[in-house]
């Protein structure tokens, strides 16, 4: 299974995605968080400790694997349920990178994303919603566009897909409960 859950910055998408992850957890399988954002500044450290402080509060234990590029290769199990917050932020690692070419950036997130969701139980990935943006130069359109792409692929893929608005969860694709998130 694979849901697919974008919106705004500071939308609640990451809280509704950490509630879904454990409500479709394998009941034998381990919750792992897949956190791609790097430690760039005092904001960002900040939001890292914002949602560990969550993850502990559920009540549920999580292993985190930090995890910037090739996501793919994290090594799970069958009964693992993975959260991967967010493809946005891995995009820019992957953007970024010096060993290989931006062009196909989008290319491999996808491929990526997809074989973690054939081997594990559940993924639920995260991204941030830029479709309503004015991008700022050329390099911002082509990141915006190769986000997009990604965005749509996985969305194809998808068992669901969730816009999350004002920490509101609206399905947009499959069925799936929000209602008590």
């Amino acid at each position: 299974m694979m849901i697919f859950i974008s919106g705004g910055v500071r939308s609640g998408k990451s809280s509704v995605a950490e509630k879904l992850a454990i409500r479709y957890r394998h009941s034998n399988g381990r919750l792992v968080y897949v956190a791609c954002g790097s430690r760039t500044d005092r904001e960002m450290d900040e939001r890292i400790g914002h949602h560990q402080q969550r993850r502990t509060a559920s009540g549920c234990s999580w292993t985190t694997i930090e995890k910037s590029i090739d996501v793919a290769a994290i090594g799970v199990e069958a009964s693992d349920t993975l959260l991967i917050d967010c493809v946005t932020t891995l995009l820019a690692g992957e953007y970024f990178r010096e060993d290989k070419a931006a062009f196909d950036a989008d290319e491999r997130i996808t491929k990526d994303i997809l074989t973690l969701a054939k081997q594990a139980h559940a993924v639920i990935v995260v991204s941030n919603e830029l479709s309503f943006d004015m991008p700022a130069s050329e390099l911002t359109a082509n990141y915006m566009k190769k986000l997009g792409l990604i965005h749509q692929r996985l969305v194809q893929e998808s068992d669901a897909a969730v816009l999350v608005e004002h920490g509101l969860p609206i399905v947009k694709k499959g069925v799936i409960s929000c209602g008590e998130l």
